[in-house]
């Protein structure tokens, strides 16, 4: 037993020793940020999530997560899953499980729009202009889905065009 009491306090003093990794404060910014939330599937999302303009597209679950540079934080790429869910005729239900996709491509900050010159707004750029939507950054814990003009896009009774941040 006492050959063991060296190695303990060995044990406890390496643990409570500061180090760079174990120092809270110095905690660093993530380089990814995860949002999530459910939108109408409004004409203008149908495209980057791959729904036809004629489908009966109730609801789109969205999964965003922005990734970025880990030294400056300045904004890479993007990785965009979603899950379309469609009416189900004679019902007032929605298909289970839903169809997926997944886009990707890069993100910029954008400073201001014609409304409001001190916005931040979040653009999602994909190889095909059709594909690429913007964000408006209301608070580091959530976006807001904006049209072509930078106005907030108008949700109904059951969902909005908000996503929440649940990650880092």
């Amino acid at each position: 037993m006492n050959l063991l009491q060296p190695v303990f306090a060995i044990m406890i003093l390496s643990a409570c020793w500061p180090g760079e990794d174990r120092d809270i404060n110095s905690r660093k910014p993530s380089a990814q940020i995860i949002f999530v939330g459910t939108t109408p599937c409004g004409q203008m999302i149908r495209p980057m999530h791959k729904v036809s303009q004629e489908a009966e597209c109730a609801l789109v679950k969205w999964t965003l997560t922005l990734y970025q540079d880990p030294v400056t934080l300045k904004p890479t790429t993007y990785k965009l899953s979603s899950v379309n869910r469609f009416i189900v005729r004679g019902t007032n239900m929605y298909s289970e499980p839903g169809t997926k996709s997944e886009a990707e491509g890069k993100w910029t900050i954008v400073q201001g729009t014609k409304t409001n010159p001190n916005s931040i707004i979040y653009r999602l750029e994909s190889d095909k202009p059709e594909t690429s939507v913007s964000f408006l950054k209301l608070s580091d814990k959530l976006i807001h889905l904006v049209d072509n003009d930078g106005k907030l896009m108008i949700g109904n009774e059951s969902f909005s065009y908000t996503l929440n941040r649940v990650a880092n």
